[in-house]
């Protein structure tokens, strides 16, 4: 790919956002854990189903649970905005890798919300695989974008 200034600026936005995307999941991972071995779920969530049991993750659940869920429903924004950054790079390998990140933020939003409403170990176990496979995209994609590609070259 051949980088113009505008192409450079728009890689450079995409590392940053990826960055953030990883900073963000090692924090959330951090936090489920802590839901996951400390927090106790209110009962009153038991079957909500996965609008319902965000809510009440977020308005009624202990604070380790509140930051988790909003920190989870950020990613989804900033996963939103890789896909759309990627895709004015018009790079197909960058738009892939973008898209599964984002496939697998939902996939663990969701397995989330389940384990609100169930405190499933397998909705527990399927957030964890969705963020390691989430971090996995956003890494590569660092790997990819390497910083020597998106420095602007100017004569001096």
């Amino acid at each position: 790919m051949k980088t113009t200034p505008a192409s450079a600026k728009r890689l450079n936005a995409l590392r940053a956002n990826s960055l953030a995307a990883t900073v963000m999941l090692v924090l959330e991972f951090g936090l489920g854990v802590g839901v996951n071995l400390y927090a106790k779920i209110p009962t009153a969530d038991d079957g909500k189903s996965l609008l319902p049991a965000f809510g009440r993750a977020v308005s009624g659940g202990p604070i380790v649970l509140t930051l988790h869920a909003l920190l989870g429903t950020l990613l989804l924004i900033t996963g939103v905005a890789a896909v759309v950054r990627a895709s004015l790079l018009r790079s197909s390998e960058l738009v892939a890798l973008a898209s599964v990140a984002l496939v697998a933020l939902v996939v663990a939003w969701q397995s989330g919300a389940r384990f609100v409403g169930n405190e499933a170990n397998a909705a527990s176990m399927a957030m964890a695989i969705a963020t390691g496979v989430t971090i996995l995209c956003y890494a590569v994609i660092l790997f990819v974008v390497a910083p020597s590609a998106t420095a602007e070259r100017t004569p001096q």
